[in-house]
């Protein structure tokens, strides 16, 4: 099997049963930890490459997929506020202060139905069909290497990270209008992102994973039922345009989200990229067998200061929780980061070998 019929077997009860070893997956390996490698991994490689370290990578450490963009079919414009303190600020859709070309992170300014009322009215859908066939065309040119699952930001982390945790907290709690209209427009700019990709593509890019933080380490952010109430129904109806043209909804969430599984299911995500934080591999397979697992290497400990003994350890260790169900896709439950040692992430990939073959 190549990488791309690897990854998506494990969704097919027909195709699960011809796997030749566990799949491999990364959410991405940051660009410090590709700056400060690269030349030695790229040395002595004499396999296909793509000339995009970002693709390229992940391939050369033996994982078979990795997030990956798409085109946006939202256009909104920054629009200008005044914070608590009288001073002008440049606003995105995210709620986030714009700082030219900085990755500095202020936020969150979404503090009152002007503002959001004011994002809207900036609000445009843009014609990005041809941009879209033309990376889902680049994409399967790499996939029986490197599987690019495309991604999408969702909306929980969207609203609390507009908002502010504190912010969040209070409009959490009184379900004001604030609130739940943000949930709206969040919602609606994940759909039109994701019609957008199919109306160019159809379901060629076959996964459509949706971004999503509900959880912190070893607990959610939110319960089952707030979560049912107020995030349910737009996310069945996200799941079911995906499922309509023929592609598969994934849902990420850093932590442990073992408690909200149901709930996601029940909206129709057949799968979850992350677990981290206290998952207990064991009880997610005897709980939830027909969900699909990706994930699981432990980020926190175990890849960036453990032995060798017991990167091994803990490989064999998830191997023997979600194997042999066949529904189990093995990699970080984040992303390598540069303080990750590089030879800590080829002996994790040397035991995916050794423990993953069918």
């Amino acid at each position: 099997m190549n990488a791309h019929e690897r990854y998506l077997a494990v969704y097919d009860d027909k195709e699960r049963k011809k796997l030749d070893q566990v799949p491999t997956h990364v959410q991405y390996i940051r660009e410090e930890f590709i700056v400060k490698h690269e030349h030695e991994l790229m040395e002595n490689y004499k396999g296909q490459l793509f000339n995009i370290p970002y693709f390229d990578v992940p391939h050369i450490l033996g994982f078979d997929a990795v997030f990956a963009v798409f085109p946006p079919s939202v256009q909104i414009n920054s629009i200008v506020i005044e914070d608590k303190n009288g001073k002008k600020l440049r606003i995105r859709e995210s709620g986030e202060a714009v700082h030219g070309d900085s990755s500095y992170y202020q936020g969150g300014f979404i503090h009152s139905m002007e503002v959001l009322d004011k994002l809207r009215a900036k609000l445009k859908r843009v014609d990005r069909s041809e941009q879209i066939k033309k990376t889902i065309m680049k994409y399967e040119n790499f996939a029986p290497f490197i599987f690019p699952v495309l991604m999408v930001d969702g909306i929980f982390d969207r609203v609390w990270k507009a908002m502010g945790m504190s912010i969040f907290s209070r409009n959490f709690q009184k379900k004001t209008k604030l609130y739940r209209e943000l949930i709206k427009f969040y919602a609606e700019l994940t759909i039109t992102n994701i019609e957008g990709l199919i109306e160019a593509t159809g379901g060629r890019g076959k996964i459509v994973n949706i971004l999503d933080d509900v959880a912190f380490k070893g607990r959610t952010m939110i319960s089952p039922e707030r979560w049912d109430q107020d995030f349910y129904s737009h996310y069945k109806e996200i799941n079911s345009i995906i499922t309509d043209a023929g592609m598969i909804p994934q849902v990420h969430t850093d932590g442990d989200a073992t408690e909200i599984i149901p709930s996601f299911q029940k909206a129709g995500f057949r799968g979850l990229q992350g677990w981290e934080g206290g998952c207990d591999p064991f009880y997610i397979n005897d709980h939830f067998p027909d969900f699909v697992v990706i994930g699981f290497g432990d980020v926190s400990d175990v890849l960036p200061f453990g032995t060798h003994n017991q990167i091994d350890a803990h490989v064999k260790e998830l191997m023997n929780a979600l194997k042999n169900n066949r529904h189990f896709i093995i990699g970080p439950s984040t992303v390598i980061f540069k303080e990750i040692p590089l030879e800590n992430v080829r002996i994790f990939m040397n035991a995916v070998k050794k423990y993953g073959n069918y």
